[in-house]
């Protein structure tokens, strides 16, 4: 391949051949060599070439990256996005990584130190760092100390309690339970916070259960009567979480 033109711009060297132009990044030009006439093999053709795509992808990665903190995972897949090859790619990574302006450590470290903040438990941190990029290898040597565990969720305690309080006791627990599973805690933990939850005095439980009794009364008799009617009652009420004893004492007191 003969170069047939050289031409130097503001941002870039356009070199042309027979039949086509390279376009090169002003600061790749100067480790080569070329001059205006010179054979230059494939192989050299295509060295220059993926010198001068790992120099413009390198200034696309150093842009984004003085921007937002990325992982190593997301930036490689914003560069394959680019059309860039894995070799280039890698050569990228290895040049960030030298300048220390990738390190999924720290990244993984921030990320951790903030996700505890929210009072998140391990399981959903590690899908939030796997949604963020975070290889496998890093993420397991994150440490959740189950004291840390137990603090997050005895702070999400409150919350939780005054969010269900509308709830009867076996509801309200149900409920809760299920926020610290959704919330990333482990089965143990979730299981350990309910069973400290204070129960409502049995004033409050029967009021509940009043008011649910006259929700679930009006929907059934529109479509059952007597005895089915009371089973049908009885049962939802069950259901809900009630005790069958204080279920049985409100239907015979309401005259069902």
């Amino acid at each position: 391949m003969i170069i047939k033109k050289i031409k130097i711009l503001k941002n870039k060297v356009v070199i042309t051949f027979n039949d086509e132009k390279l376009e090169l990044d002003k600061e790749v030009y100067p480790n080569f060599y070329l001059y205006e006439g010179k054979d230059i093999s494939k192989k050299e053709y295509e060295k220059i070439k993926e010198l001068n795509n790992v120099s413009v992808f390198l200034k696309y990665a150093m842009k984004i990256r003085s921007k937002a903190i990325y992982s190593e995972y997301q930036i490689r897949e914003k560069l394959y996005k680019k059309e860039a090859k894995k070799s280039e790619v890698d050569q990228v990574i290895k040049i960030m990584k030298g300048y220390d302006l990738i390190d999924d450590k720290a990244f993984s470290l921030d990320y951790l130190e903030y996700y505890n903040s929210l009072n998140y438990g391990k399981n959903k941190i590690i899908n939030k760092l796997k949604e963020k990029g975070i290889f496998e290898d890093q993420i397991n040597k994150v440490s959740f100390p189950i004291s840390l565990e137990r603090k997050k969720a005895k702070n999400l305690l409150n919350k939780l309690e005054n969010k269900y309080s509308k709830y009867n006791e076996s509801l309200k627990k149900t409920h809760i339970y299920n926020a610290y599973i959704s919330s990333g805690f482990s089965k143990d933990i979730a299981s350990e916070m309910i069973s400290g939850i204070k129960v409502d005095n049995p004033k409050e439980e029967m009021k509940k259960l009043d008011k649910d009794f006259e929700k679930v009364y009006l929907r059934l008799s529109n479509k059952y009567q007597k005895k089915e009617l009371k089973q049908k009652v009885i049962m939802s009420l069950v259901g809900k979480g009630y005790r069958i004893n204080d279920v049985m004492k409100v239907v015979e007191r309401k005259g069902l």
